[in-house]
């Protein structure tokens, strides 16, 4: 019996000995479990504080994040301090961008000193994305348990700006005036907390750059800054109108009945003019309604009922887009002046830039290539480097584009200046610029050197010389070319190369006298159609006509801009003689047309036919609602942001855990 009760003892014993150690394993197994569990809560904290990250800087949702309109040119240029790294302001965006309509202030001055500026995460905040916020430590609910979470960005020095004598952290992007990629690194530190006291910390990081963009006109299907003609008359949008892209206007906008508008419409006015059955009615509203029946209003294609039809997107006292002032911005960069030149160009700037003109203060008219004077004789050799691109003095008696070589890889534009031929063959592939200039009995017109100190005994040199590079400006964008004409253009026709993105500028009048196309047009209702030939001809003093010699139903690809704040003359794209002779058919337009003033392109008869000149018949290329835009063409004072090359979204970031803070 004894012994039967020690074995029961003992059993009873080990019985309990194991309950014992299955209830401390359980203990520890709850304890991991619970610490990891606020683990995950620093992890989820972590997701969420780098999605307000990106939501923040417009990575995603992609066009979320918008830039205040006080930011000006002068300001952006000023923190990228002409390439200085030490001097460079990369923070400094941080108190412009805005997300659901408000901005995020540091309340300590973002200088050059700065080295980071720290968010805190505030999943709490009514904003739907803005979600970070300066100061404090807030407590983000998350499941059963808790996180605060910190976000901190610092400027990450980098090379590929020719520009900074070394890395820097803010790059201008070549063949834009104001527009930068900014370099930051982040870091993400989050720590979960789970009751009654488990806490565990993690961080992410990594790298990413957005890119500061000046707006370029080109956006825009059609752009007036004063609603009227230059004489002053009222312009009105009247139906069978339809405009395809979006419309702006720093003006007033008057609507006879129903035209149609598929893209924004925006005045800067905080009213409108309505044709009202011939009684004209100015209203502070984007329609005009008597008695709940729709009279005139601006609507959304294709409904045919009035009544029924979608009201468009009109904006009534937007913010006003200033009309640029960079009359001289594109004279610069032909010369080799870096974007952004908005101070006049002297005639030594231009000598400097064209070896033939050393020394002598003087542009006569002529036909010039901007070139690297490597041997230092005053002459434009063969081999020699472009230094601009193609640069005229005086009046341009016409300019055409074709294509050339055996496989159309060549593009061709010959300009004729009284005897100067000249004629200017682009290789994209072999990266060279041929020059010939001759005159009608192929005589050699190339500018004769100087003869000042320095250019003693120098020869004309060949009349045909192939030059090292395209004619960018010098500033290095791939497939960009600019021409540029200090007087007017009289004849401009021809065919744009496939690879070519073409600005032609001139000081005054642009007359098209012919079809202006595309090798490769763009299917405007394809997203995915972007070929790479772009045009823009940009009158910065003058206006941009289609002349008597172009043909009836004549054909446009590009986008014309015509005017500048900096002239007083009043700038329309139009036609000639518009109100005089037969019909011409339709204007065929596919791009935009950006306006000080609106010109007139033909006379409607009573039936609302074309009476003389042209009908419009014009189609917004989509691709300039893609970022797409002529190289060096005309941009706004306003900015927007954008993903740049160094990407956030979808980009694994480093993971590390820490100790919680």
């Amino acid at each position: 019996m004894m012994t039967l009760l020690s074995v029961a003892l003992v059993l009873t014993m080990l019985a309990a000995l194991v309950l014992y150690l299955v209830g401390k394993e359980t203990a520890v197994t709850g304890h991991r479990l619970t610490g990891q569990k606020s683990l995950y809560f620093a992890e989820g904290g972590a997701a969420q504080a780098r999605a307000a990250l990106m939501a923040y800087i417009g990575a995603y949702p992609a066009g979320l994040t918008t830039v205040d309109t006080s930011l000006a040119p002068a300001t952006a240029s000023g923190w990228y301090a002409n390439g200085q790294a030490s001097l460079q302001n990369p923070l400094a965006l941080l108190d412009y961008l805005v997300v659901d309509g408000q901005r995020l202030i540091s309340p300590l001055p973002l200088t050059s000193n700065t080295q980071s500026a720290t968010f805190q995460v505030n999943w709490s905040l009514s904003t739907p994305h803005l979600k970070l916020q300066y100061g404090g430590a807030p407590v983000n609910a998350l499941g059963d348990g808790t996180y605060t979470a910190s976000v901190t960005l610092s400027p990450k020095v980098t090379a590929g700006d020719p520009l900074c004598a070394r890395p820097c952290a803010m790059h201008r992007v070549a063949g834009t005036a104001s527009s930068y990629e900014i370099f930051y690194t982040y870091s993400v530190t989050s720590t979960g907390n789970l009751p009654p006291s488990w806490r565990r910390g993690v961080t992410y990081s990594g790298n990413f750059s957005v890119y500061l963009q000046a707006q370029s006109f080109a956006r825009y299907a059609l752009f007036t800054d004063t609603h009227t003609d230059a004489n002053g008359n009222a312009v009105w949008f009247a139906n069978p109108t339809t405009f395809s892209g979006p419309v702006y206007t720093n003006g007033e906008f008057r609507f006879y009945q129903f035209p149609t508008f598929t893209s924004t419409l925006q005045s800067a006015s905080a009213k409108a003019w309505y044709y009202n059955n011939g009684s004209n009615i100015e209203l502070a509203a984007v329609e005009n309604v008597n008695n709940g029946t729709r009279v005139d209003a601006a609507l959304v294609p294709p409904d045919p009922n009035p009544q029924a039809a979608t009201p468009a997107n009109f904006t009534l006292g937007a913010p006003t887009v200033p009309f640029p002032s960079d009359a001289y911005n594109q004279q610069g960069i032909a010369i080799g002046l870096p974007p952004g030149n908005y101070t006049q160009v002297t005639p030594l700037q231009i000598d400097a830039a064209i070896p033939e003109l050393k020394g002598t203060g003087t542009v006569p008219n002529g036909v010039y290539v901007p070139v690297y004077d490597k041997l230092g004789d005053c002459v434009s050799d063969p081999g020699n480097q472009m230094l601009g691109g193609i640069y005229v003095q005086g009046d341009l008696d016409s300019l055409t584009m074709s294509v050339g070589g055996a496989t159309n890889n060549l593009a061709v534009y010959t300009l004729t200046q009284g005897q100067t031929i000249a004629t200017v063959t682009v290789d994209r592939v072999l990266n060279t610029t041929t020059v010939t200039m001759t005159d009608k009995n192929n005589n050699n017109r190339w500018p004769q050197p100087s003869n000042q100190p320095g250019c003693p005994g120098a020869l004309q040199g060949p009349m045909t010389r192939a030059f090292q590079g395209v004619p960018n400006g010098g500033q290095g964008i791939g497939n960009g070319a600019m021409l540029y004409v200090q007087g007017q253009i009289n004849s401009f026709s021809g065919t744009l190369q496939q690879s070519e993105q073409t600005t032609v500028a001139a000081s005054g009048t642009i007359t098209i006298q012919g079809n202006v196309q595309y090798q490769t047009p763009p299917n405007p209702s394809d997203p995915l159609s972007n070929p790479l030939n772009i045009l823009g001809l940009y009158s910065s003093g003058g206006d941009i006509v289609i002349g008597q010699n172009a043909p009836n139903d004549v054909i446009i690809q590009g986008v014309l801009m015509a005017g500048s704040s900096g002239s007083a003359y009043k700038s329309v794209v139009t036609v000639r003689n518009y109100s005089a002779g037969l019909p011409r058919g339709g204007a065929n337009l596919l791009g935009g047309i950006i306006e000080k003033y609106y010109g007139a392109f033909g006379q409607l008869n009573a039936q609302g036919g074309v009476q003389s000149g042209y009908g419009r018949n014009f189609t917004y290329d989509t691709r300039m609602s893609r970022g797409f835009a002529p190289p060096f063409f005309p941009g706004t004072s306003n900015f927007q942001v954008a993903q740049g090359s160094g990407h956030i979204a979808g980009v694994k970031p480093s993971w590390r855990e820490v100790a919680p803070q």
